[in-house]
């Protein structure tokens, strides 16, 4: 990957990795369009998300103005009507651009449209809406990017956007490939099927683990994301959920990255660099190709992708479940009986790609330990204490920071705040506080900032700077499930402004999306069609303005850290600043989908569906209006998944405003039910009356894997309604069976010990007069 070379690397070290050849190539290559001396940009000092704003955003812009008095402002309608008018906020000398920057804000303005923003003496914005639905293809977009990127299978018309793409198979051969240098004596590794990493077609586990790590992240968290039938995948339709089904496809590689003995290749690559652009596939297949050598942090890197995704895939696969979960077991064995081994600028190497250098495995071996636990803990593994131990005691507990992958502790923290565990409610609250302080301190720099980034203008915008931003509003996404506080999800779209053109370089990073956007990337297949005429597919996102390592011809110089990035028409020379990569993407689909799926605090439609099923569910928007207004809260009464009762509380909230009888409404927690005893309902305390309650237990119809019995609580006429802005308060329950024997919560649907304060929580039901109206039935 040329992309992440990367920022802790020197430059003449980087530069030692790149033959006179190649450099020839792409000068070559990038002789062969219509010279461009700037990028199409925004003429407009007015900067605006190009594409608009949900109604209850904030909303706004970033005037570029010498002017150190306000300046008289108006937002105007597409009829050219004055929709509000005020003064800019005078900002001042933004230190990440150099430029003077002034601020328009017209929150406020609710009303759905398409506006322009106006400024005495400086003229229009771009046009753009107000609107409850913004971005509502980006997140299948974001996600074909995988499919377009494999590797070792062809990549069929059927299944892009744009047929041009397709192409055979690239690297069908890395079913055989041998060590560098020999390092793993005479065997060969089979590593066949994987994504290309970036630009190039170089395999890094450790950089394939943060990034299948966010996509798995997001499923984990929100199981609905990216169902069956969602995308345009070959494995779509096999009773697989589609984004399982691609990280499986590019997690493939790693069951097959190890030698009999010792550590993981580190990384797999040509020995010389690819052409720029490659235009014959059989020329590429044919360069020699092999495994570099070993490092323990690619050893951890294949147990913890494989820990994570065999226990999301057990349940659809469990054959493959097992054999991934042998195989990261294996791995955390080596790499906990060999001595360190770190990969670095310096480490023997063929040419032909990046270096993913790390001096640093702690964070790695804590990350990997996170996974094992919790796949150990839903499996009833009984290697479980060890790695829990090695979770608790590691010095990086709790950490949430900064995280990419280089620096992966804060990947450990959040699955653990993201699948059932039996660590202590105060641990877990330490973490949930970690995450809330962390967001904290992003909402202090994105105020602090004249654009709205999530970036310190006091600091150097690091090699893949908008990969940060997007991993930053992951943070800031656990921060409102914990929260429930909206400024919060107001930053995760001002930061979406950024992307958006709302940025110094006046134009959207995100390809196909806004007025001005980027339209060529530093990717080696991409661009030789993009030669012929093709546009760049939509979704993808580039590296972002970079001044810390610069190694490239096309990046500037000299210039102010947020307006470090190359020009239209420069991919092949521009790898430090427009390099497109899975761990760019990865976050991208996390944060897209997250937006879509919570668009509805700020106006946003109740349930937009980006993934219609050609075989919908007799119900398939679990949230209809108007009844959409109620939602359930839970909150875990017990952390014990192995004692002899559960607890689960709940809470009751009308958003609407009408009022609602709670006789009309039914609540279901979905679980498995250990045996064919009876069990009894307890009713510790509720805020509408126990007395008000009816409770029973009732056996599915279909069984699922986690869940073949529900609870289901209705009430009474006495218990009242539900009034507008109005809730039920705590509903304490306590349930056991009648022997009082010991129960197995771990894979219960609707349990999760994380959520020890109430949190709106979908894997509990709630039905108005029959129909469902909030969560999603296992």
């Amino acid at each position: 990957m040329t992309s992440l070379m990367n920022s802790s690397r020197n430059v003449a070290s980087s530069l030692g990795k790149w033959t006179a050849f190649m450099l020839i190539l792409m000068l070559v290559a990038s002789s062969l369009i219509p010279i461009s001396a700037n990028a199409d940009t925004d003429t407009s000092p007015i900067r605006v998300n190009q594409i608009g704003y949900l109604p209850g955003a904030d909303k706004i812009a970033s005037i570029v103005s010498s002017s150190t008095s306000p300046l008289a402002w108006e937002l105007r309608k597409d009829s050219g009507a004055a929709a509000a008018q005020g003064q800019t906020h005078v900002y001042g000398m933004d230190q990440a651009s150099s430029d003077h920057i002034h601020q328009a804000d017209f929150s406020a303005i609710t009303e759905q449209g398409t506006y322009r923003l106006w400024v005495s003496g400086l003229g229009e914005s771009v046009p753009f809406v107000i609107s409850s639905d913004l971005y509502p293809s980006l997140p299948n977009e974001a996600m074909e990017y995988f499919y377009f990127h494999r590797m070792g299978v062809d990549v069929e018309a059927q299944y892009l956007s744009n047929p041009a793409f397709a192409h055979k198979a690239l690297h069908p051969g890395d079913s055989s490939i041998g060590c560098f240098s020999n390092w793993c004596g005479n065997e060969r590794l089979n590593v066949k099927n994987s994504w290309a990493d970036a630009g190039d077609f170089g395999i890094y586990p450790v950089n394939q683990a943060i990034s299948a790590w966010t996509l798995l992240n997001l499923y984990e968290r929100n199981p609905e994301a990216f169902p069956d039938h969602s995308l345009n995948i070959p494995e779509s339709g096999n009773g697989i959920p589609d984004i399982l089904d691609e990280v499986l496809f590019g997690s493939t590689f790693m069951k097959g990255v190890m030698p009999s003995t010792g550590l993981a290749s580190h990384k797999i690559h040509n020995d010389n660099w690819s052409a720029f652009p490659v235009t014959n596939i059989d020329a590429e297949n044919s360069m020699n190709r092999q495994a570099q050598p070993p490092s323990t942090n690619a050893t951890y890197a294949v147990a913890r992708n494989l820990a994570h995704l065999a226990r999301l895939i057990e349940p659809y696969n469990g054959a493959e479940a097992a054999e991934m979960w042998g195989i990261a077991k294996e791995a955390w064995t080596r790499a906990e009986a060999n001595p360190n081994v770190l990969y670095t600028s310096q480490t023997p190497d063929a040419p032909g790609g990046g270096d993913y250098d790390d001096i640093r495995t702690s964070d790695d071996r804590y990350a990997a330990a996170a996974e094992l636990y919790l796949t150990a803990y839903a499996f009833g593994d009984s290697h479980k204490s060890a790695y829990q131990a090695a979770v608790t005691s590691s010095p990086h507990y709790r950490e949430v920071s900064q995280f990419d992958w280089q620096s992966t502790a804060t990947t450990g923290t959040l699955s653990l705040l993201s699948a059932p565990s039996d660590l202590s409610a105060a641990d877990v609250q330490a973490m949930k506080t970690n995450v809330l302080n962390q967001a904290d301190g992003l909402l202090a720099t994105l105020h602090g900032e004249g654009y709205p980034v999530l970036l310190p203008g006091s600091k150097g915008y690091d090699w893949g700077s908008n990969s940060v931003i997007a991993n930053k509003m992951i943070l800031l996404g656990y921060a409102y499930d914990l929260s429930q506080n909206l400024n919060y999800l107001k930053a995760m779209h001002q930061a979406m402004d950024y992307f958006m053109g709302n940025n110094a370089m006046r134009l959207s990073y995100i390809t196909g999306y806004g007025e001005y956007y980027e339209t060529d990337t530093h990717d080696r297949w991409a661009w030789g069609k993009y030669q012929g005429g093709v546009p760049y597919p939509k979704g993808w996102l580039s590296g972002g303005p970079n001044n810390t390592v610069i190694n490239d011809s096309a990046t500037p110089t000299g210039q102010p850290a947020a307006k470090s990035y190359a020009p239209k028409n420069t991919a092949p020379d521009a790898w430090v600043s427009k390099e497109n990569t899975i761990n760019w993407n990865a976050p991208l689909v996390w944060i897209s989908k997250y937006i879509q799926d919570h668009s509805q605090p700020l106006g946003g439609n109740t349930n937009p569906n980006p993934n219609p099923d050609p075989d919908p569910d007799p119900n398939p928007n679990p949230n209809p209006s108007p009844e959409g207004d109620l939602v359930v809260q839970y909150k875990a009464g017990d952390t014990n998944a192995a004692d002899n009762q559960f607890k689960p509380h709940f809470n009751i909230m009308n958003q609407g405003s009408t009022a609602v009888p709670l006789s009309e409404l039914s609540l279901r927690y979905y679980f498995t039910a250990e045996g064919n005893e009876q069990l009894e309902f307890n009713c510790d305390w509720a805020m509408v009356g126990c007395a008000n309650l009816n409770a029973a237990f009732v056996k599915m119809n279909s069984v699922k894997p986690t869940a073949d019995t529900y609870l289901e609580i209705t009430f009474k006429s006495a218990a009242g309604s539900l009034l507008p802005g109005g809730q039920t308060g705590d509903i304490q329950t306590r349930n056991h069976s009648s022997s009082w024997t010991n129960l197995d919560e771990s894979n219960d649907y609707s349990y999760d010990p994380a959520k020890t304060a109430y949190t709106n929580w979908e894997r509990v039901t709630l039905y108005h007069n029959g129909t469902l109206v909030f969560g999603n039935e296992p």
